[in-house]
């Protein structure tokens, strides 16, 4: 029996005409809007700011070094960005099997299985070379990653604001992880490799086996990097070494692809297709 049944019988078993009760219901009424509204909504928006900043922080949304505009992020506005449209997709869709390809520090990864988190189900497969921008051995592979993954606990990183069971970390290049582990997905998000050849191979793997209804999403497939290297240092551009960003040649593979959805920000952008039927 619940708590408060004893009183709610009571309540219901008074029959007098005085308008006692539904004075006592009006004043009820207002006392949960005074509470929802200046109380919780207060607390709630406190702590969905306070959250939202350590998620930015933690998982590098802004890669920690202040850019907003590559995933599009707000901190002002606590807004998190093209991690959103990932979450709403998800959370919509449902997908079983999800794969990450490239993250700097975790962040779409972590929305992703956020998602599946608050879904119940789906669980993610993160994959990242581990390719260090300083690393003389990178110079044409590194797409500005820090090698972070070979230096850190995946499995403790990714427990922050995070249920366990619904990510895991595999560091080698999406060519070694589809050899061993295949194709099979709902869900890919490609945001490893940026040059054209790369990240032709990586489509070429994962789009014939993902699911008839399934979501492919590519990053920065509107980012010009060669503008954007217009403002920087020279040291900067010494570290870019011959990293090549095609992101917006592969975007054009699918010209004739009917549905999809291109959403840009004046800089990076997010591609998302949407495969209906086998092709």
């Amino acid at each position: 029996m619940h708590l408060y049944e004893p009183f709610r019988y009571l309540y219901d078993s008074v029959h007098l005409n005085l308008g006692i009760k539904r004075a006592i219901a009006r004043l009820s009424s207002k006392i949960q809007q005074f509470v929802d509204e200046q109380v919780m909504f207060f607390f709630y928006t406190k702590m969905e700011r306070y959250i939202t900043t350590r998620i930015i922080s933690h998982y590098g949304a802004d890669y920690r070094w202040g850019d907003e505009k590559s995933q599009n992020i707000n901190k002002t506005t606590n807004n998190l960005g093209y991690g959103l449209i990932h979450h709403a997709l998800i959370r919509n869709l449902r997908p079983k099997r999800l794969l990450c390809i490239g993250s700097m520090y975790g962040f779409i990864p972590y929305m992703m299985a956020k998602a599946c988190s608050e879904n119940g189900m789906g669980h993610v497969d993160f994959v990242d070379a581990g390719f260090d921008v300083n690393n003389k051995k990178n110079t044409d592979n590194h797409f500005f990653g820090q090698g972070f993954w070979a230096k850190t606990d995946s499995k403790k990183h990714f427990s922050y604001y995070l249920k366990k069971g619904y990510i895991s970390v595999y560091m080698m290049t999406s060519r070694q992880f589809y050899k061993k582990h295949g194709n099979s997905y709902d869900y890919v998000y490609l945001d490893g490799d940026h040059s054209f050849i790369g990240a032709k191979q990586d489509i070429d793997m994962f789009w014939p086996g993902l699911s008839n209804g399934g979501i492919l999403a590519i990053h920065d497939i509107h980012f010009d990097f060669k503008k954007s290297l217009e403002n920087v240092n020279e040291e900067f551009i010494r570290s870019a070494g011959t990293v090549k960003f095609e992101m917006d040649k592969v975007w054009k593979l699918f010209n004739t692809t009917r549905y999809k959805l291109d959403v840009t920000n004046g800089y990076s952008g997010l591609g998302i297709i949407q495969k209906i039927g086998k092709k």
